[in-house]
């Protein structure tokens, strides 16, 4: 029943973005006030991430009038698409929308948006704690839930890329000891979703310990033993096990630790001060807290999620991961090609990927208890969208797709 009421209340919720943001230009939320919290669990769904390609949970948001397409849509020299010239004009926008939201009580967080390597907006939005009246900002640390993934996934690749694990290779080489069920799933198969492992968040138990600190053999043992769901490689099936195992499989390859390995691999030489594992009590997080509409969140102990949902960033340090990555500082271009290339349900390799109109999407959401985060890169167009929001029921689906068509012409045409 906890289940069915939060879920209620995250459908009125919605329902309030899609009838106050369908108009041009900065959306009217008046009249709108969080609804009463309702109790709340378990906090990572089996929707943490809905399947790619399915319907997000608001549409596209209408965007205000932009330039003629043959105008936009030119190429260039580049060969990524030509962006409108007024983009100071439509950056002003993205920030009195964001500002509107965060007036009414529907967002608070911080976003930035990147074209051709330009910033256009890096701002925070309300509140990042409540209690103590912290205001959200640029450099405001969040916990990034499911975007963890593909921080995740780099760092397998990298050790992919050193010759020191193998993608085709099954998991039970670096995993001791492995079940005998495990024997024919490759770390691909874990990267691309596609292992037939049990997804441990869906167990109607994980309410009971998600608050609780938990080591990665404890979680992993809440899955072991159980039967694949199907053969591996045959279907696409959204799972924080698999990226838990992965988490486990660099610490033992590499004999360090998951926090360590990210750290010295990524945060370190990207100088992304502010990015790091949270080990469960928001302590790294400089005050920031999460919520669900009008009231505090369950303090899910992301021990429980690891390196599935365990890191904390900014919208800053994210944008230095994600120009690495496309600059070539991070992977091959092998590497990052393969990453980028949808498999079985259109995941890659810790990515989304999708077709908008004639634009690809490389993107990430995430969702967990006090955390609504999205990462998404239009490469052919230079384009990149961070959202990351302490509010479980902040609409980022619908904020990144509204920042993205101030940018790009709109996508439906």
């Amino acid at each position: 029943m906890r289940h069915v009421a939060r879920m209620a209340a995250f459908a009125i919720c919605l329902l309030v973005l899609l009838t106050t943001c369908s108009a041009p230009g900065a959306p009217r939320i008046s009249g709108f006030v969080a609804a009463p919290t309702p109790a709340l669990g378990p906090t990572v769904l089996p929707t943490v991430t809905p399947v790619p390609g399915a319907p997000a949970p608001t549409p596209p948001l209408a965007v205000p009038a932009a330039p003629p397409l043959a105008a936009v849509m030119a190429p260039a020299s580049t060969g990524r698409v030509v962006l409108p010239p007024d983009l100071e004009a439509r950056a002003a926008q993205m920030d009195a929308y964001l500002a509107s939201l965060a007036q009414q009580g529907a967002f608070s967080g911080a976003a930035l948006v990147a074209a051709n390597g330009r910033v256009l907006l890096s701002r925070g939005y309300g509140l990042a704690n409540r209690e103590e009246g912290i205001p959200a900002g640029a450099a405001t640390r969040f916990r990034l839930a499911s975007v963890s993934k593909p921080l995740t996934a780099v760092a397998v690749l990298r050790l992919v890329a050193a010759g020191k694990v193998g993608l085709d290779n099954s998991i039970c080489d670096y995993l001791e000891p492995c079940p005998a069920a495990w024997v024919p799933v490759t770390v691909a198969h874990l990267l691309g979703q596609s292992s037939g492992i049990p997804n441990y968040t869906d167990f109607a138990d994980f309410a009971a310990v998600e608050q609780l600190p938990s080591t990665p053999d404890q979680v992993i043992a809440r899955f072991r033993d159980l039967p694949l769901g199907f053969a591996p490689g045959t279907a696409y099936q959204y799972c924080n096990s698999n990226y838990v195992l992965l988490g486990r499989i660099i610490e033992r390859v590499t004999g360090q630790s998951y926090p360590d390995v990210l750290r010295q691999e990524l945060f370190a030489p990207l100088g992304m001060a502010n990015s790091g594992y949270d080990p469960g009590d928001f302590g790294p997080l400089g005050g920031t807290r999460g919520y669900a509409g009008g009231a505090l969140d369950i303090p899910l102990n992301t021990s429980n999620l690891f390196a599935a949902g365990g890191l904390y960033s900014t919208v800053e340090d994210l944008l230095r991961f994600t120009q690495a990555l496309e600059s070539g500082q991070l992977l091959s271009p092998e590497l990052v090609a393969r990453m980028t290339t949808p498999g079985v349900g259109r995941y890659g390799l810790g990515w989304m990927i999708e077709q908008r109109g004639a634009y690809r999407l490389v993107y990430h959401p995430g969702s967990m208890s006090g955390a609504a985060t999205w990462l998404g890169l239009y490469p052919d167009a230079g384009v990149t969208v961070i959202v990351l929001s302490n509010d479980y029921y902040a609409n980022v689906y619908g904020i990144a797709d509204y920042l993205a068509g101030l940018v790009l012409p709109y996508w439906g045409t």
